[in-house]
């Protein structure tokens, strides 16, 4: 009778006194003979192997991704991979907290739902942003700073400033505030990175100050890139980046990070129905905006006027389209720029689905079109105003249309919902839960104190 005693390291798994030794699967030779002869050599012969594997598994997971299994032959090593550095933590928080600020809100209400007198409630809720200049510019969400009536920054140090809005765009909720510079003495602002070049799997640190506690770090890692998702007025805010770094109320306008502390995004929705999915709105299109941010007053978003969806090889199919992607045209908005320059839609047949006889869009000004936020990308660098040249096929045959791009409306869509959407048919803005901002109701009482201001 054998007696088998078995052992899990760092993706070693032994068998002893039966000794058969595997090694990510890979089998080793049996020593049975041997250990029937003398017990005692067996176990120390054991022994030796167990120490020799706890001392591989010890290998940091960076330098023992692959070990020699003595015959030529490499076997890879499973083990716990670090994928976050807490030095690397500490360091980038350190450095970066600084310049991350809480946003206070208030909000006055017309009219007075109580009976006794208290006068007027206002509405307060609180958020993130983050310093970006030396001029006192910070950046954050639009739905964090929407219809403000006051303002108010709190920097990690506890000092609060007064903060004005200078520039807002709805439709990618983008807000733009600005405080007395000589108040952010000895603060470096954030440097904002290049949200294009992220991949799923990269390092994610969330800053901000959810439910109003201030100077909070969470992180975790880009899940996805290239999502979308609705915006407040329908237009969807395309390349949005996925995150498993924790975002609660409170978060919204603060910045994502990646390992080199570079601000990658601006956190700003979560997926309500979930635990662990983030998104944020890509840094770029921030850098995009923010000279038209910085002009002052509400960005005018160029507009189009149709309802598409993104080519793919089941409608290329279904309609025999002339290409395999692009965007197909299903309606056109009356009164706008797209009608006016003659493109046409399908309509949908009667199951609701894309019928035949629509345009394709498969460049803008020669940059190519695959899919609906590809126009979006795009537009974002347009105004209203601004000609461009479409690159369509219509019943076959290729042809260039030229538009004017328009002012997009409150009331309309650039686009049906993308099939790409984060989360499958959502119906904008209920699928998402804009509210990583914190919200209460208070009566105007007279405000206490802060000592030092």
């Amino acid at each position: 009778m054998k007696l088998k005693i078995g052992f899990i390291l760092n993706g070693f798994t032994v068998l002893a006194l039966g000794l058969q030794v595997q090694v990510n699967g890979l089998p080793g030779k049996r020593y049975e003979g041997f250990l029937n002869r003398n017990r005692s050599i067996a176990a120390l012969a054991a022994m030796l192997f167990l120490i020799t594997a706890l001392v591989t598994s010890c290998v940091p997971a960076a330098q023992a991704s692959q070990i020699s299994s003595g015959n030529g032959r490499v076997a890879s090593v499973t083990g716990p991979a670090i994928v976050i550095d807490e030095n690397t933590l500490m360091s980038l928080y350190e450095t970066k907290i600084p310049a991350v600020v809480m946003i206070q809100v208030t909000i006055e209400n017309q009219g007075s739902i109580n009976p006794f007198g208290f006068g007027t409630p206002q509405q307060r809720g609180q958020g993130s942003g983050f310093i970006i200049d030396t001029d006192g510019h910070i950046l954050t969400n639009n739905h964090v700073v929407d219809d403000a009536s006051k303002i108010k920054v709190v920097l990690h140090n506890g000092k609060t400033l007064d903060a004005q809005v200078v520039g807002t765009d709805k439709e990618n909720d983008l807000g733009l505030i600005k405080v007395d510079p000589q108040g952010l003495s000895g603060i470096t602002p954030l440097t904002l990175g290049d949200s294009d070049a992220i991949k799923p799997g990269q390092m994610a640190i969330a800053l901000g100050s959810p439910y109003g506690l201030e100077g909070s770090i969470t992180a975790g890692i880009v899940s996805g890139t290239g999502r979308s998702m609705p915006g407040s007025t329908e237009r969807p805010i395309a390349d949005v980046i996925q995150t498993d770094a924790a975002i609660n109320p409170g978060n919204s306008g603060g910045p994502l990070l990646n390992s080199k502390g570079e601000v990658i995004g601006i956190n700003t929705a979560i997926e309500p129905s979930s635990n662990g999915i983030g998104f944020c709105v890509p840094i770029n299109t921030a850098k995009t905006l923010l000279p038209a941010l910085l002009k002052g007053g509400e960005v005018k978003n160029a507009w189009l006027g149709i309802a598409g969806v993104d080519i793919d090889e089941e409608l290329a199919s279904k309609l025999s389209l002339p290409v395999k992607s692009g965007v197909y045209i299903v309606n056109v908005t009356k009164d706008s720029p797209a009608e006016k320059a003659g493109l046409k839609g399908s309509g949908e047949d009667q199951q609701n689905e894309p019928a035949a006889g629509g345009d394709i869009i498969v460049a803008v000004d020669g940059k190519t079109v695959t899919k609906v936020e590809n126009l979006i990308i795009y537009f974002n660098t347009r105004t209203p105003g601004d000609k461009v040249t479409l690159s369509i096929y219509r019943d076959g045959k290729s042809q260039m249309v030229d538009v004017t791009l328009g002012e997009w409306p409150s009331d309309n869509r650039l686009t049906q919902q993308p099939r790409q959407s984060p989360t499958p048919t959502p119906k904008a803005p209920d699928g998402f839960d804009f509210g990583p901002f914190h919200w209460d109701w208070q009566f105007p009482f007279p405000e206490p104190k802060q000592p030092g201001n």
